[in-house]
């Protein structure tokens, strides 16, 4: 009777923990209508189903695993196929190409290795720009990997995020010491610097994050614990939240990326979470909170959303990112 009544309680707690494994992890919570729902956090390729090809996996069978993992991500952008990701301790970019199932790791250009890549962003021709605070240096890949050059400009003291304009004629790189966003060619021409160090609009004190979608630039004022929003010639338009504890305010925001409906997405490093607003500043709703489970966060640094509203957060503390997909709602 007992061994009866023991294989039964076990028969039962198999199912209840099958019952938590297979329920879907979404926000707002039932009842209301899922908007966001938790898909997988990452640490290593396999993560993302990417698997190891034959002479990769004999070479682990004669000498042993050696999977590389993220251990401080970042920064990180993602396109249709491809997720790139700077780890700041490992002073690499993490390439993970989804369509050809392989990793790809960067460590610097020909002559020199990263110190400290900050954010990471590519054109429509696979090129990818990395930031490098210490460096002061933006490192220019093509999409294999190779170095193809640097950008280096006397105006650089720390450039942290990076955006490309629409047109895909300029590059825009915020400098967190220097509180302004210069702007250059995508081949490394100086154009301009906008915006100066205070707290009045178009001002920026210790900016770090920048996306650029509609021809608008959305940037992370983060010691003026607000965003604003510029028009692409770095015009002021609008500016929303202040310094805080409540939600809808900001201890720290860092990374900052739209959806195709326009909400602007901002991770706050202080408070461990995400907050959505819509395009007047208006919050929507929060995701996340700290911890070290799915949908919870350790210093959120970076987000990127695809065109496709799958979510990339760097969760940097916890040594990987995690991806969510914005649920299409009537």
């Amino acid at each position: 009777m007992n061994k009866f009544l023991y294989i039964l309680l076990f028969i039962v707690t198999v199912d209840v923990l099958s019952a938590k494994e297979t329920a879907r992890l979404v926000w707002p919570p039932p009842p209301d209508e899922p908007k966001i729902e938790y898909i997988s956090s990452v640490k290593k390729a396999k993560d993302l189903g990417i698997e190891k090809g034959f002479f990769a996996k004999a070479f682990e069978f004669l000498f042993g695993e050696e999977e590389s993992a993220l251990f401080s991500p970042f920064g990180i952008h993602a396109d249709k196929n491809r997720i790139y990701v700077t780890d700041i301790s490992l002073k690499t970019l993490f390439i993970f190409d989804k369509k050809e199932e392989k990793m790809i790791t960067v460590a610097g250009s020909d002559d020199e290795t990263f110190l400290y890549p900050i954010d990471v962003v590519s054109d429509s021709k696979g090129n990818i720009y990395v930031t490098d605070s210490v460096r002061a240096k933006v490192y220019v890949f093509e999409k294999d990997g190779d170095f193809s050059y640097t950008i280096a400009l006397q105006q650089f003291q720390r450039p942290v995020g990076i955006a490309i304009s629409t047109d895909e004629t300029k590059l825009y790189i915020v400098d967190t010491v220097a509180s302004q966003i210069h702007v250059t060619t995508l081949k490394g021409k100086f154009i301009n610097s906008i915006g100066s160090k205070g707290s009045g609009d178009g001002q920026f004190n210790r900016p770090t994050f920048i996306d650029v979608a509609d021809g608008k630039l959305y940037v992370t004022d983060s010691m003026n614990h607000r965003v604003q929003i510029l028009d692409k010639n770095g015009k002021f338009l609008h500016k929303f939240g202040q310094l805080g504890q409540t939600i809808g305010d900001f201890g720290s925001p860092r990374g900052i990326s739209l959806d195709n409906n326009g909400n602007i997405y901002v991770g706050d490093t202080l408070f461990n979470n995400i907050q959505i607003f819509n395009q007047n500043g208006e919050l929507l709703m929060v995701l996340g909170h700290y911890g070290s489970g799915p949908g919870e966060f350790a210093l959120p640094e970076d987000i990127s959303i695809d065109s496709e509203n799958n979510m990339y957060i760097v969760d940097t503390n916890n040594g990987r990112f995690q991806v969510f997909k914005r649920l299409e709602t009537e």
